[in-house]
Parts: structure tokens; C-alpha cells; sequence
């Protein structure tokens, strides 16, 4: 077989669901390829196997996913739980897909990948009997059949954008750990959160990152000892006892370490020491770099999520009605025009549009929208180059040199980076 191509992934799979096949050129970048004998089966993202040249035993970790974990740390969601909702069914379908004593083949970009705990990180081919090739790509069927979550590394990303189309189908199929019904009945069924992602700049550190939790439903929302976490195992957070969200209401839960309840009463923080989101790459072909927040209730069933950057048809989810209305580059020079110059954003829609995560773009000068900031239909906020306190209405860029030249442009981004408005002069 060409593992050049990749193309018959799932394809011959007893099984499969039949995804359109991965697209010649995919593996381009591949360069190491190993034999390996699957010693078990640990959960359904990770197998024991024997190399079958050197008879090391090794733990391999797949790539593009992360499925539900066998063991969940304590440092986690505290004591009392032996793993997540829906590890088993994983367990036995990767088991089923790979049993012991099978015969599998691993890719990589990079033979010196690994993950957590130093595990090598690898795409992971069964032999697949009926053609007597390595043609049945692991990662793709255990995210098809929505066993696990879209899952990256910057540097084994050949085939990122393909598993990200395979765990967007399952989640519109709802199969897997996207079954409603998986975890048991439902906590609060009528509850709608909307997720905003605040990313920090790439120079930025762990304390300008968050993620907002607003209530955009008609009842009150408890979402006390409900989980966030993102796409890998860094970003646990379980949300305290009183996380309870009227109508319109939100939280925000700050990746870095902080005083709940300030600066406005709306803040939780996760203590994290690092940054938990990566910096997020899109680049030509199947590169994509990115991450992602997902709310689970109690019984650890997935209930809303946030993934970026956008992948697919990302003019569905701009910022909606929302515009940059009117730059003005200001008056005078130097620190004097800096602080005179505006960008007006306007809400020319129907309802109210909350600015989470967003940010404003010109040049090398970006404005990060704080959370709550929110613009009424028929409403305006102002970004004001200089210092000042800011107002339900107004922010300030704090600049002291002009961020706005004479010419050039100003770019509003929504939170996954999809472009809303521009405007140029």
C-alpha cells in the first residue's frame, strides 16, 4: 500500500461508517514508520504494543484524538471517580478494533514525539484482514464513531483537519460521548450556556486567558460541580458550589490563579500555573493547530463546547450584526493623536450581541474585548486609543503612539478568529 495517500482509512473497516477518504498527499510529511505487535489495550486513545524490531515494550498514545480516560487523577475532579463517563464503551470498541496480538503500524512527522508521561505519540493503522494491509487508521475510526475529542500537537499535524471533520460528523450524528443519553438522564435538560474562549496573546501568560460561561436560556442554570476542561488533560476546572446563572448571567473562569468573586463577582479562577489553550495555527492544507473548551455536567456528559480556530464553513459564526461603524485616526501628533483616535463598533441586529473574546485588530496593535461587554441592538461601544476608565460603552487601547496610521485597516475578530467586520481607510 502507498501510506503516502492514507486513503482507504476506515474504509475496508468491518464497521465503518464510511467517511469520504482522506485525500492523496496526506502523509507527505510522514517519515517514520514502525511495526508493532498490540500487547492491550489501555483505553481509547492508548495501547501497549511490542516492537516488532527491537521487542521493546512501549505506550503509545494516538494522535488527533482524546478519548473518555480509564483513571481519572484525583488533582482532577477529586476523589471518588474511577473514570469518565463512557471510557469503557471506548475501551471495548478500540479492543474490537485492535485486539491483542494484532499487528498494527505507527506514523509519525517525528520519530521523538511524545506526549504526557514521555508516551510516544503516533497514528496508529490496524491490519486489516480482509486486505491484508495497514490500512485502517485508528484515530479516524474511534473519532467516527465519536469516541473521542478533536486533539492536536503543532508538530504531527498532516492529518488535524480531517480528524476534526470526523468528530464534527459524529457529534451531528449524536454517537458516542455526543449521545445524550450516554451518561444517563440529563441534568437539567433545558439549560443554554454559550462558550467564549479569551485567549492570551502568543507573549501573553497563563493570567490573560479565560473562558466564559453565560446563560443565554429562559431559567436559572446551577452549573455548581459541573467540569471544564479542554482538549488535552492540562485544563480540569470543577466549577464551586453557588455557580448558579440567572438569565443573561455568566461566569468566567480564568486559567491563572486569582480571588473568586473579583474583581466584579463574576470570576472563578482554575490555578493553573501555564497556559491551558494553545496558540492556534491554520495553514495550507491539512494543518490545524488549535483547541478547545467543553463544559460537562455532573455525570460527566458533554454539554456545550468551543473549539478554534474556525475549520469549515466559519462564515456561519461571526459576530452577528456586528460592524465596525467608524475609525477616527484622531488629532494632533504623537501621544496626542494616539489618545484621540476611535473605533466605533455598532449592533445593527435584533438583539443583544455580548463581545467575549473578541478583539480588534490593526497593524501589529490588537484590542482584546474583556468579558461583558455587550452592545443592544441599535447600541455603539467605542475603543478609545488613549487611557481612561472604561464604561459600559467605552474601552481603552492605553496606548501613548498611535495604533491607527494613515493608512491601513482595522479587523474585528470574533473568539475563534473568524473575521466579523473591516474596515479600511
Amino acid at each position: 500500500m502507498a501510506f503516502g495517500a492514507a486513503s482507504f482509512a476506515l474504509a475496508l473497516a468491518p464497521g465503518a461508517l464510511s467517511p469520504t477518504p482522506a485525500a492523496a498527499g496526506d502523509w507527505d510529511g510522514i517519515t517514520m514508520w514502525e511495526t508493532a505487535t498490540v500487547d492491550r489495550i489501555v483505553d481509547g486513545d492508548t495501547m501497549m504494543v511490542i516492537d516488532d524490531a527491537t521487542g521493546e515494550k512501549r505506550r503509545i498514545r494516538f494522535i488527533g484524538i482524546n478519548a473518555p480516560e480509564k483513571e481519572v487523577a484525583d488533582r482532577i475532579v477529586g476523589a471518588g471517580h474511577a473514570g469518565q463517563c463512557g471510557w469503557k464503551q471506548a475501551y471495548d470498541e478500540l479492543s474490537a478494533l485492535a485486539p491483542a496480538g494484532s499487528k498494527v503500524r505507527l506514523a509519525s512527522s517525528n520519530q521523538s514525539s511524545k506526549g504526557l508521561k514521555s508516551r510516544p505519540q503516533r497514528v496508529v493503522f490496524a491490519l486489516n484482514p480482509l486486505t491484508n494491509e495497514y490500512d485502517i487508521d485508528l484515530s479516524w475510526a474511534m473519532a467516527e464513531r465519536g469516541w473521542g475529542i478533536w486533539f492536536t500537537v503543532a508538530h504531527e499535524a498532516a492529518m488535524s483537519a480531517k480528524y476534526r471533520a470526523v468528530v464534527d460528523r459524529a457529534r451531528e450524528r449524536g454517537v458516542g460521548i455526543w449521545d445524550p443519553t450516554l451518561c444517563g438522564e440529563r441534568e437539567q435538560p433545558d439549560a443554554m450556556i454559550d462558550m467564549r474562549i479569551g485567549l492570551a496573546s502568543v507573549s501573553g501568560t497563563v493570567d490573560d486567558e479565560w473562558v466564559s460561561l453565560r446563560n443565554t436560556g429562559t431559567t436559572t442554570v446551577d452549573l455548581s460541580g459541573w467540569w471544564l476542561r479542554n482538549s488535552d488533560n492540562t485544563g480540569w476546572f470543577t466549577l464551586p458550589g453557588g455557580t448558579v446563572l440567572t438569565p443573561g448571567d455568566y461566569r468566567v473562569v480564568h486559567s491563572g490563579k486569582g480571588t473568586s468573586g473579583k474583581p466584579d463577582g463574576h470570576d472563578v479562577y482554575a490555578g493553573a500555573r501555564r497556559k491551558i489553550y494553545q496558540d492556534p495555527v491554520k495553514g495550507g492544507g491539512q494543518l490545524l493547530v488549535g483547541d478547545g473548551a467543553y463544559l460537562l455536567d455532573k455525570a460527566g456528559a458533554y454539554r456545550f463546547w468551543r473549539e478554534y480556530p474556525c475549520a469549515g464553513d466559519c462564515a456561519q459564526d461571526p459576530l452577528p450584526d456586528i460592524a465596525i461603524d467608524r475609525v477616527f485616526l484622531g488629532r494632533n501628533r504623537g501621544k496626542a493623536r494616539a489618545a484621540t483616535q476611535t473605533v466605533t463598533i455598532a449592533n445593527w441586529g435584533p438583539v443583544t450581541t455580548c463581545m467575549d473574546g473578541a478583539r480588534i485588530e490593526s497593524g501589529s496593535s490588537v484590542y482584546r474585548f474583556k468579558p461583558g461587554v455587550c452592545i443592544a441592538p441599535g447600541g455603539t461601544w467605542t475603543l478609545v486609543g488613549g487611557t481612561g476608565t472604561d464604561t459600559p460603552t467605552t474601552g481603552h487601547w492605553n496606548k501613548t503612539v498611535p495604533a491607527l496610521w494613515l493608512t491601513g485597516s482595522a479587523i474585528l475578530r470574533n473568539d475563534l478568529g473568524t473575521i466579523a467586520s473591516t474596515k479600511s481607510w
